[in-house]
């Protein structure tokens, strides 16, 4: 395909882009004055030449589709004369058009390039000694004045008759290749002139074969054996043209500054946990833990993309990564489902392309997979040992000489250890659970189900009986007070040590707990006594057979929540401690009141132990910029090159009359809309069953819940803790409901949980 020195008289097809003419004998004589070598012999390196040759000749002698040419060397070039040059040039080139460029040791360095910024000549005829001649003199015209002898190199070869031609570029932290592409020849694209079409071709690792027709295939097989000869180096700069029936590789450099990459973000899962937006200081804590948090893939799999940010921060919020969800996936061989499945609401449209699975990645990754199993295996035996460590390392800065910077590490430490912790804890509720719902059994299994969510409601039994029972009691938490007696006083406190840690939101170390702020659970104390459907729980021919799956779906479930539950115990311990420093801050002026430390990023307010200081102006301006963010209602899943003003909820489309979900529960309710963005034990007065319709919920939401006779949630997974507690609790519900909040308040509508429909009716 290639010739090298030794292989001048080898058999060329005449019209490819390898085909050469002249005698063999006269070819390496003319080389030698020249000065050079042909691409495809493998001896350019150990002579000397600058890398963009090099490259090629590398990639040529290893078989891959470079089209022929030689190359001339600095000696020649700066003794002999244009006219001398291309005297030996024409005898020896490829026929046909020929392309004549630079190849400076200045163009192309391991952090710099100077691509595009020294001079090509295209359509050399290579009968024609004068255009020869002149399209040498243009190239070295270009050359730099200061360049050494020994740096200066010219590329000839054959030209591509191309169909299609363009730059891809590779990434080894992405798995899919950019590719710009233009019809014909690419000298217009690369010169600025024409924009090209921008597209991404998947990536192919070894032993996988393309799919489809026409030069994409093509393409993807040549970006894949770059990567196979050169490795995956930083990313590789490939220029390319197809000429109908073959990709060529034209020119390969490495990438030294990557282009921009639009990524799909999503705001589901921190929805469901986080107020919208949340504190400064928590936007800025759980975006400053993106890397350890997918450390935890990477330390199964180690190729997995490691320059990636996992959390984003964009308007206010930490976003999810779902780009490299979804990269890591197919880097397994994993269905792309696996994480794509989990967001929905109003944005399933938005989602990155379905990718199925790949054997060949599959078998690869077999280690990995089988750790990860297996971690998934053991998780739930081993949340006693991760609270114990996360609350110890909260006790670590629990005295009065911790600085700002100890703590803020502390909740960095516990915030990756609860969600690290979560995700094998999810996954191996998944499979189980989507059997069981499938079998039509997951309803009555939950509806028997406790665990440390649940038990934030039912402790709250003995509490409510006192209450019922004592008409002083009763007037004293409708007026929003704790009963002053002693009887009431001492279940009061055993409910605050078992729960008096959780609160609404409380994954926000910005929000109160219900020890200090026990006002939702006074309104749910004050409010109508709500009994469990015994119905839902009511076992079955079918549940009983599918007891040994619940069974280990249902220890993880317990795991997660008791995860979750100690983790708030350490996020209560560094929240205490934070508001003590806070106050610290205030009384030596650095902050005006105790509470204006979560307007502030982690880095800002680490600087509080080095004498930083924030007025009033600076506060207030920040609050106003949270007050702006505030009122965009981000879609589930954003991307980077969104515009901000289409997320305003005045240009939100209006809801159909029928709106499909996942179901939670079973349960059919026709009732007035009680929209929420966040939780509140105030219902509005109207006659019948009320429908609570919210973004996103989560267990802080349980006096709401108590309000209510159904509830329809726009984002919200099948294994979030909210939904865990409606499931237990029989509340129909419905959840990734896209267009629900789009429902006005005080609408009728009818709730079908077990169809997952939620309709309009009036």
């Amino acid at each position: 395909m290639n010739e090298g020195p030794d292989n001048d008289s080898a058999d060329v097809d005449p019209g490819a882009p390898g085909a050469t003419h002249g005698r063999a004998g006269a070819s390496h004589a003319h080389l030698r004055r020249l000065g050079g070598g042909r691409l495809g012999g493998g001896r350019l390196s150990a002579l000397g030449v600058p890398a963009k040759a090099a490259l090629l000749d590398r990639c040529a002698t290893a078989g891959l589709p470079v089209p022929a040419g030689l190359v001339l060397r600095g000696p020649a070039l700066r003794r002999r004369t244009p006219a001398e040059l291309a005297a030996q040039v024409v005898r020896i080139a490829p026929v046909g058009p020929l392309v004549v460029r630079s190849a400076f040791a200045a163009e192309d360095g391991d952090t710099s390039s100077s691509a595009g910024r020294f001079t090509s000549v295209v359509d050399v005829d290579a009968h024609d000694v004068d255009a020869v001649a002149d399209a040498l003199a243009r190239v070295l015209a270009s050359a730099p004045t200061d360049a050494a002898e020994q740096d200066l190199a010219v590329l000839v070869q054959a030209q591509v008759a191309a169909t299609h031609a363009g730059v891809a570029f590779t990434d080894p932290d992405h798995e899919d290749d950019l590719v710009d592409v233009v019809p014909g020849l690419a000298d217009g694209l690369l010169a600025g002139r024409e924009a090209g079409e921008r597209t991404r071709l998947p990536r192919l690792a070894a032993l996988e074969r393309p799919r489809g027709v026409g030069w994409r295939p093509r393409l993807a097989t040549l970006l894949r054996d770059v990567r196979r000869e050169l490795g995956e180096g930083p990313g590789w700069d490939v220029e390319w043209a197809d000429d109908g029936r073959r990709c060529w590789l034209v020119q390969v450099r490495p990438v030294t500054a990557a282009p921009v990459r639009d990524e799909a973000l999503t705001l589901a899962n921190h929805r469901e946990i986080l107020p919208d937006p949340p504190s400064v200081l928590m936007t800025s804590l759980v975006a400053g833990a993106s890397r350890d948090l997918f450390s935890y893939w990477r330390g199964f799999a180690p190729d997995l993309p490691a320059g990636r940010p996992f959390v984003d921060e964009l308007a206010g919020r930490p976003l999810i990564n779902l780009s490299l969800l979804v990269d890591t996936m197919r880097r397994l061989g994993l269905p792309t489902t696996f994480v794509t499945d989990s967001i929905g609401g109003s944005s399933r449209d938005r989602l990155p392309p379905v990718v199925g699975p790949r054997p060949v990645r599959l078998a690869a990754h077999a280690p990995a997979l089988v750790g990860l199993g297996i971690d998934q295996l053991r998780s739930p035996g081993q949340v006693d040992g991760l609270v114990d460590e996360l609350r110890s390392r909260a006790t670590q800065v629990d005295h009065p000489g911790s600085s700002v910077h100890e703590v803020l590490d502390a909740a960095h430490d516990v915030y990756v250890g609860l969600v690290t912790g979560m995700f094998a804890l999810t996954t191996a509720i998944s499979g189980p659970l989507a059997l069981l719902q499938r079998l039509g059994t997951s309803a009555e299994h939950h509806a028997r189900h406790r665990s440390a969510g649940t038990a934030i409601w039912d402790d709250l039994a003995p509490l409510h009986d006192l209450v019922e029972a004592d008409q002083v009691r009763r007037a004293a938490v409708e007026r929003g007070d704790v009963p002053d007696d002693p009887t009431f006083l001492r279940a009061w406190r055993r409910y605050l040590a078992a729960h008096g840690h959780r609160g609404v939101h409380e994954s926000d170390l910005s929000r109160p707990r219900y020890h200090e702020d026990p006002a939702p659970l006074l309104s749910l104390l004050a409010g109508e006594r709500r009994e469990r459907d015994r119905d839902a729980a009511r076992r079955t021919p079918r549940g009983v057979l599918t007891s040994p799956l619940w069974w280990q779906a249902a220890r993880a479930i317990r795991a997660r929540e008791e995860l979750r539950s100690g983790a708030m115990r350490a996020f209560d311990v560094l929240r205490q401690r934070l508001l003590a420093l806070a106050d610290a801050a205030c009384e030596r002026r650095s902050l005006p009141v105790r509470d204006d430390l979560w307007d502030l990023t982690t880095d800002q307010a680490r600087a509080l132990d080095h004498g930083a200081a924030y007025d009033e102006a600076f506060l207030a301006r920040r609050r106003d910029e949270r007050a702006e963010l505030a009122r965009l209602r981000l879609p589930d899943v954003v991307w980077r090159s969104d515009d901000p003003d289409r997320w305003d909820p005045a240009g939100r489309p209006p809801a159909g009359d029928r709106l499909r979900g996942l179901p939670l529960t079973r349960g059919d309710v026709t009732g007035t809309v009680w929209r929420l963005d966040a939780p509140s034990t105030q219902p509005p007065d109207v006659d019948g069953p009320l429908v609570l319709v919210a973004p996103a919920v989560d267990a802080g939401w349980i006096a709401t819940f108590a309000r209510v006779d159904a509830v329809v949630v726009e984002t919200g997974g099948e294994l979030s803790h909210g939904s865990i507690v409606l499931r237990e609790r029989g509340v129909p519900a419905v959840t990734n409901v896209g267009g629900a909040t789009t429902l006005p308040d005080g609408a009728r509508v009818r709730v079908r949980a077990a169809a997952g429909i939620v309709e309009r009716v009036g």
